[in-house]
């Protein structure tokens, strides 16, 4: 049911021609901003390093969800749920928590000078915890940035993040009274403190502020569901084994670990996804955490979750990942020089150059891509640099983008700079379908 008006709304959105007057506030909120500021900011605990770890700017000019009449319903009597409904339509596991009543209304407050924060709602599971919230203006505002993300346990319990993703800034060049979106915070041991403290600070034009609220959980966290797999596939050669699936409310976790004789390093399973026995597709998380690496040969793969639904069947396919030589996984350049020494066959980077403490380099795809590059950078005396801003910008569809990291005190480090990959634009491919039950 459904589906040939699905097509025929895709097929009309694919040939849609849009006026690029009407992207001028898009532009300025992405790829204008994203090299100075970042799109997406992120805490890593000890050495676990996100395959997300960059912002990639996406303008969405169209999109279909389907809306069950209970669920329709349910969010028409809720006040404000339009606006979280228009947050995760694109992740249909956080889709289907709040159709099956998983979604927990908040509605806490704090005003300080005329800017009011509000977490609206939550989803809470053993893994990871969402809060959607509000920015509330007296005045239009054009700039507001999340600069820090606390959360703290008041009930005794242990609350053990590893990971926390704060959200999008707002950049709107006519200004914005409202701003909504969903700070993400993801556990490395289940989640048991239901007693919490959420504490923010922002910055924008002439405005800096802490705000601090207190809230309780009250729905009970669901248990997630378990599957061993050990299935190992071949795919080019390449030996790649799947583990075993946690599948939760919030997002499925898929553990892979490489055979370490494999020739290439594997960066990212683009198209891995979940699918029943009736074809229904849950993909890979569209706006967050996709990925963690364990080591360099393992790591988890989040895909949005079925964890509402009871297939009768359920299969891991994939078809294409990313992969380059092993001796090819370091972008190698010289700052002083601004050469780049080393990189992956394919030359798709050119044109290095050094703005301020930004490493910048244009980066030529015949196609979209929408990953962004990097991971751990490392100094020429290997001692690891930290880096807390990734930017990626321009015209993908044209063949051109401009993809960059900060570098603190970039002139002063020793060369030659080592960036790791964690996505570039080759791939092997085969067809694989692995039962889960």
């Amino acid at each position: 049911m459904y589906e040939k008006e699905e097509e025929q709304l895709k097929n009309l959105y694919d040939n849609i021609q849009v006026p690029l007057d009407s992207l001028d506030d898009a532009i300025f909120a992405g790829f204008h901003k994203a090299k100075s500021e970042g799109k997406r900011k992120s805490r890593r605990k000890k050495w676990l390093v996100s395959l997300a770890v960059a912002a990639i700017i996406f303008v969405g000019f169209f999109t279909s969800i389907r809306l069950s009449p209970a669920f329709a319903n349910y969010i028409s009597v809720i006040p404000g749920m339009e606006k979280i409904v228009d947050l995760i339509r694109n992740d249909k596991g956080k889709m289907l928590a709040i159709e099956n009543n998983y979604y927990e209304k908040i509605g806490v407050s704090q005003e300080k000078n005329g800017i009011k924060l509000t977490i609206d709602g939550a989803i809470a599971d053993e893994d990871g915890l969402v809060l959607f919230y509000t920015f509330e203006s007296k005045e239009k505002l054009k700039e507001l940035q999340n600069e820090k993300v606390r959360l703290k346990s008041l009930d005794g319990k242990k609350l053990d993040i590893g990971t926390i993703s704060m959200g999008h800034p707002l950049y709107s060049e006519k200004g914005e009274t409202s701003h909504s979106d969903m700070f993400e915070f993801n556990f490395e041991s289940p989640l048991a403190a239901k007693k919490l403290e959420l504490k923010v600070s922002v910055e924008g034009t002439n405005l800096k502020e802490e705000f601090t609220l207190k809230f309780n959980l009250t729905k009970e966290i669901q248990k997630k569901k378990s599957y061993a797999l050990n299935k190992t596939v071949k795919i080019e050669g390449q030996k790649i084994s799947f583990l075993g699936a946690d599948v939760y409310p919030l997002r499925a976790a898929i553990h892979v670990k490489m055979d370490p004789n494999n020739t290439k390093r594997i960066l990212s399973f683009e198209d891995l996804r979940l699918v029943d026995e009736n074809g229904e597709t849950w993909n890979k998380i569209s706006n967050g955490w996709v990925a963690s690496h364990i080591s360099p040969e393992e790591m988890i793969i989040y895909l949005q979750s079925n964890y509402f639904r009871e297939p009768k069947k359920l299969y891991l396919v994939l078809n294409k990942i990313q992969a380059v030589d092993k001796d090819e996984v370091n972008v190698v350049v010289d700052t002083k020089k601004l050469q780049i020494l080393k990189q992956p066959k394919g030359g798709h980077l050119s044109d290095l150059r050094v703005e301020g403490n930004d490493l910048i380099f244009n980066f030529h795809i015949e196609k979209e891509f929408n990953s962004f590059l990097f991971t751990r950078i490392t100094d020429g005396n290997g001692k690891q640099i930290e880096s807390n801003t990734s930017f990626m910008g321009g015209r993908m569809e044209k063949g051109y983008a401009e993809i960059g990291v900060n570098i603190p005190d970039i002139k002063n480090q020793p060369n030659p700079i080592s960036l790791e990959l964690t996505a570039y634009p080759s791939w092997i491919k085969g067809n694989e379908k692995i039962k889960i039950k």
